[in-house]
C-alpha cells in the first residue's frame, strides 16, 4: 500500500496488482515497541526443498536462520533473501530484527515506520519475508508495550491486555493478501453486526466519533452484501492515522485523524472503502487492467449520489465529463492501460471514465441483468485474480438470462471501444424539425464512431419525454411523438453517455490548466512570498512544473499566475487579461479562478494576501480541481463553484 498526501481520495491502493508466495504458511511472532522503532520477529514456515528467494526490507537484519533445527545460510543482496532449503528440511525458521524508518504525518516512502504516534508496517513494504505468485496464509502474534494497541489485517483470534503490555493474535486462512500491521494509542470500541465484528481504533479526542463510524460501516456492510454477496471478512475496522494517507487493505482501513471528523469521509470515503473488501481485496486485479477503482467508485460514491436524487448523480456525472473535457488529449490513455493512481490524470480515466462504462452498461443490459451480473462476478472469483474479460463474460451471461432466456448476449463491442479505445465519442445536434405533436431530430457523430444509445429529452407544456436515437455509424435519425407539441429538444442532457462535452457544456475549472505539462506558470511575488509561490506551483502541476519568467511565456499554452495580489493584478494587466473578478475580490486570505480568452487559452490565477496565505494552499489547493473558483481563509475554503455554463449546442429551442 502506497501512502498518499491526503485523504481526498480514499483506496487508491487498495487495488494494485499483487505479488506474494505462493501456497506457503508463515506463522509470526511479533514484538514491536513503537516508541523505540523496535522490531523483532520470528518467522515458522515450511519452504519446499530447493533454491529458494524471499524478500525482506534492507532495514531488516536477518540473525538466524534454521531449516529442522539446524543452521541454514541465508545470502543476501539488497532486499532479496537466497536460501538453499535442505531435503526434508521440514520447518524454517527466521529470526530477524532491526529499527525501523521515523513515523511522523510529514513521513514519505513506502518501507515500514514507527514513532511516537505509533507503527505502520503495510503489506508490500518489506516488513514480512514473501515470495513468489499467491498470497500466503499466515498466523500473527504480535506485543506491543502500553499505551498501544496493535492491530493486524485477518481475523482477530484473541487479545490480552496487561499492566504494560498489550497482546493479540490474528490469522488469515485463505488466499488473500500478506498480512499488515498497525499500532496506535488508540480507545478501542467495538460493535457486532450478526457474525461480524466491527471496530473502531480512535484516538481519544476522536472517541465521539466513533458511534457514527461503526453504524455506517454496520449500514454499509449489510447493504452491500445484498447486492453482491456475504461480506468476505470477520469484521471491519476503521484506524486513526498519524500519517495524511487513506488507505484500504483487507478488513480495515487507515485514515488520517486530521479529516475523520469531516462529514465526507463518512458519507462517500467510508463506503468506498468498505466495498473494496469486494472489490480489490475479496477479488483481486488480474491482467488487462484495473477494473476496481471504477466498479467501486460507480456502487459506492455514485450510488451514494443516486441515493440524493437525480440532480447528485447528475451532478456526479458532469465532474466526471469535466475532468475528461480538461485532460490534455496527450495525457489521455486507454482504461486496459490504468494500474493504480499515480497523478490526477490516470484518476480521469481509471475512475471517472470506468466508473461512467459501468453506468451506460446498466443502462444498456438492464437494472436486473446488472444486478445479476455483479452477483455472478463476485461468486466465481472470490479470491481469485480477475480482470475485465471476466466482468464481460458474468454480464454476458446475466444479459443472456434477462433477453428471453437466450445463453448470453454478444457485450465485446460495447467492452472494445470504451476499454481499448482513446478518446470519447463527440456529438451534434445536426437537424430538427417539428410536426405537430411530434419531432424529427438527426444527431451526428465525430470520427471514429461509437455504438451508442442517445439519450434525448423533448420538453413540451405538459412535461419532458424521454427517448433515444440509437447511433452505429456517423449518424442517426428517430422520430419522438408526444402529446404536445414539442418547445426543445436536448441530446443527452443529463451527461448520461461518457462524451467530450460541446461548447458550452464545459465552463473552465482549474483542471485546464494543472492538468497540462505545457502550462506556464508565472511566479508573481518577491522574497518569502515567491519561494511559497514556486512551492505552490510544485504542488498545483500534475507533473513537473514549467516556471518561465513573465516576459518568457509561450503566448498560447496554458497559463498559471501565482503569486501576490498585487503581483498577480500587475501580471493580468501586462497579459491585457480581465482583472479578478467582482464577486471574488478582497475576499479571505487567497483568491483562486480559471478562465478562458476569447482566443480560447486556458488561464489560472492564484491571489494570495502574503506568503503565509500561499503557504496555506499549499496542502487543500490541489484537491479542487474541478473548481472554477475558491475563496480562501487560511487553509479553509470558505466558498467556491463553478461557473454557470454556456448555451449548450446540443439544446434547439422550437418556439
Amino acid at each position: 500500500m502506497r501512502p498518499l498526501p491526503i485523504v481526498f481520495s480514499i483506496l487508491i491502493a487498495a487495488c494494485a496488482l499483487p505479488a506474494w508466495a505462493a501456497g506457503l504458511h508463515h506463522d509470526l511472532d511479533v514484538t514491536l515497541d513503537p516508541k523505540t522503532r523496535r522490531l523483532e520477529v520470528v518467522d515458522r514456515l515450511h519452504l519446499p526443498a530447493g533454491d529458494r528467494t524471499l524478500h525482506l526490507a534492507p532495514g531488516l537484519t536477518v540473525g538466524e536462520a534454521t531449516a529442522g533445527g539446524r543452521p541454514l545460510a541465508v545470502n543476501r543482496s539488497g532486499a532479496t533473501l537466497r536460501l538453499a532449503v535442505p531435503e526434508g528440511a521440514g520447518e524454517v525458521v527466521l529470526r530477524y530484527a532491526g529499527t525501523l524508518a521515523p513515523l511522523s504525518a510529514e513521513a514519505r516512502g513506502d518501507g515500514p515506520m514507527a514513532g511516537e504516534e505509533g507503527a505502520y508496517l503495510p503489506a508490500g513494504s518489506g516488513w514480512f519475508p514473501s515470495a513468489g505468485d499467491e498470497p500466503p496464509t499466515w498466523r500473527l502474534a504480535v506485543r506491543v508495550p502500553a499505551p498501544f494497541v496493535a492491530v493486524a489485517t485477518g481475523r482477530l483470534l484473541e487479545e490480552a491486555r496487561g499492566g504494560d503490555q498489550y497482546r493479540a493474535v490474528f490469522a488469515e486462512d485463505r488466499a488473500v493478501e500478506e498480512p499488515s500491521l498497525f499500532a496506535g494509542p488508540w480507545q478501542v470500541k467495538e460493535r457486532q453486526d450478526g457474525d461480524l465484528r466491527l471496530r473502531t481504533y480512535f484516538h481519544p479526542e476522536q472517541a465521539g466519533l466513533a458511534d457514527d463510524y461503526l453504524d455506517l460501516s454496520a449500514r454499509t456492510i449489510d447493504e452491500q452484501s445484498r447486492r453482491i454477496g456475504a461480506y468476505p471478512f470477520a469484521g471491519f475496522s476503521i484506524l486513526s492515522a498519524p500519517l495524511p494517507v487513506g488507505l484500504g487493505f483487507p478488513g480495515l482501513t487507515y485514515i488520517g485523524r486530521q479529516v475523520l471528523p469531516l462529514p465526507f469521509i463518512r458519507a462517500q470515503s467510508l463506503p468506498h472503502e468498505i466495498l473494496h473488501n469486494w472489490w480489490g481485496n475479496g477479488v483481486r486485479v488480474g491482467e488487462g487492467g484495473n477494473w476496481c477503482e471504477g466498479l467501486t467508485t460507480f456502487m459506492a460514491d455514485y450510488a451514494a449520489a443516486e441515493s440524493r436524487g437525480p440532480d447528485a448523480a447528475r451532478a456526479m456525472r458532469l465532474d466526471w465529463l469535466r475532468d475528461y473535457a480538461a485532460l490534455p488529449a496527450d495525457r489521455d490513455s486507454a482504461l486496459t492501460a490504468f494500474r493504480s493512481k499515480t497523478h490526477d490524470a490516470s484518476q480521469i480515466v481509471g475512475y471517472g471514465k470506468a466508473a461512467m462504462l459501468f453506468q451506460m452498461l446498466r443502462a444498456e443490459i438492464g437494472e436486473s441483468a446488472f444486478s445479476d451480473g455483479i452477483r455472478r462476478f463476485w461468486t466465481d472469483h472470490r479470491f481469485k485474480d480477475a480482470g475485465w474479460t471476466d466482468l464481460r463474460r458474468a454480464f454476458e451471461g446475466a444479459s443472456g438470462r434477462a433477453f428471453e432466456g437466450a445463453s448470453g448476449r454478444d457485450l465485446g463491442p460495447f467492452f472494445e471501444q470504451w476499454l481499448t479505445r482513446v478518446g470519447a465519442p463527440t456529438l451534434r445536434l445536426a437537424d430538427v424539425k417539428a410536426d405537430g405533436n411530434a419531432v424529427t431530430l438527426t444527431v451526428q457523430q465525430g470520427s471514429p464512431t461509437y455504438a451508442l444509445t442517445v439519450p434525448v429529452a423533448v420538453e413540451t407544456a405538459n412535461g419532458t419525454v424521454w427517448d433515444s436515437v440509437r447511433l452505429d455509424g456517423r449518424q442517426g435519425t428517430a422520430t419522438i411523438h408526444t402529446d404536445a407539441p414539442p418547445k426543445a429538444v436536448s441530446v443527452d442532457p443529463a451527461f448520461d453517455l461518457f462524451r467530450r462535452l460541446a461548447p458550452g457544456e464545459a465552463p473552465p475549472i482549474l483542471r485546464d490548466v494543472t492538468l497540462d505539462h505545457a502550462a506556464n506558470m508565472v511566479i508573481a511575488a518577491d522574497g518569502d512570498a515567491a519561494q511559497a509561490a514556486r512551492a505552490l506551483a510544485e504542488r498545483l502541476a500534475d507533473g513537473k512544473p514549467r516556471v518561465v519568467a513573465p516576459d518568457r511565456t509561450d503566448p498560447v499554452a496554458p497559463l498559471a499566475l501565482i503569486g501576490t495580489t498585487e503581483g498577480v493584478d500587475r501580471l493580468l494587466a501586462l497579459y491585457r487579461l480581465p482583472p479578478v473578478p467582482d464577486s471574488l475580490e478582497k475576499r479571505g486570505t487567497a483568491r483562486v479562478w480559471a478562465f478562458r480568452t476569447a482566443q480560447g487559452r486556458a488561464v489560472l490565477a492564484v491571489a494570495g494576501d502574503d506568503a503565509a496565505a500561499l503557504q496555506s494552499l499549499l496542502r487543500p489547493l490541489p484537491h479542487y480541481g474541478r473548481q472554477s473558483w475558491l475563496v480562501f481563509a487560511g487553509t479553509k475554503a470558505e466558498d467556491r463553484g463553478v461557473w454557470p455554463a454556456g448555451d449548450s449546442p446540443l439544446r434547439r429551442s422550437l418556439d
